[in-house]
């Protein structure tokens, strides 16, 4: 029903049990979040049912998350309780905030602006003797935020500089709540 529900959403809400944890069943329904490039927000409930809390009880929980599922880093987490009403309405908040945020546009110009400065501070790493060059990139779509680069030898562009230019673009432009996808082509 949930992956159902995913087709026609732009915004899903993942609700984790706050006393269960996060379940294989969670990280699974997340993984097609992500594959359907959808927003997400995280809401962990039963918050109120926790005992012996702190004050870092809640940056504990989500450190655990984020070491648990590590490819939802981009989705806002968020503790609730469905029975007393706790923070229910900043669910909805920040699913508004995340449908706004995966319909942002970035001009060519100023993606090309922060592109330059991201590979003068790091450059491409060489492969097979070769360092990859990237030319320029613009944003072929919105919902989820899709960039196209261009660049000498596409496929050698390494995962881990991927993840670096999709960190750059979240530092300078946020995509709170969005995947986004980037495509290296020649």
């Amino acid at each position: 029903e949930a992956l159902r529900a995913l087709g026609r959403a732009d915004v899903a809400v993942l609700v984790i049990d706050a006393v269960e944890g996060l379940t294989a069943q969670d990280a699974h329904v997340a993984g097609y979040v992500v594959e359907e490039g959808k927003g997400l927000v995280i809401a962990v409930n039963k918050w109120d049912l926790l005992e012996e809390k702190t004050d870092r009880t809640f940056d504990q929980y989500t450190t655990w998350i984020r070491n648990e599922v590590p490819f939802l880093d981009f989705a806002p987490i968020i503790s609730i309780s469905a029975k007393t009403g706790q923070r229910v309405g900043r669910v909805l908040e920040a699913a508004v905030d995340i449908w706004g945020e995966r319909r942002r546009r970035i001009g060519t110009g100023e993606l090309n602006r922060l592109l330059a400065d991201s590979t003068d501070r790091f450059p491409p790493p060489i492969v097979r003797g070769r360092r990859p060059k990237l030319f320029y990139a613009t944003q072929a779509a919105v919902a989820p935020p899709t960039f196209v680069f261009f660049a000498s030898d596409a496929g050698s562009v390494h995962f881990s500089y991927r993840r670096y230019l999709e960190n750059c673009l979240r530092s300078a432009y946020g995509f709170v709540g969005s995947p986004i996808l980037l495509k290296f082509v020649k």
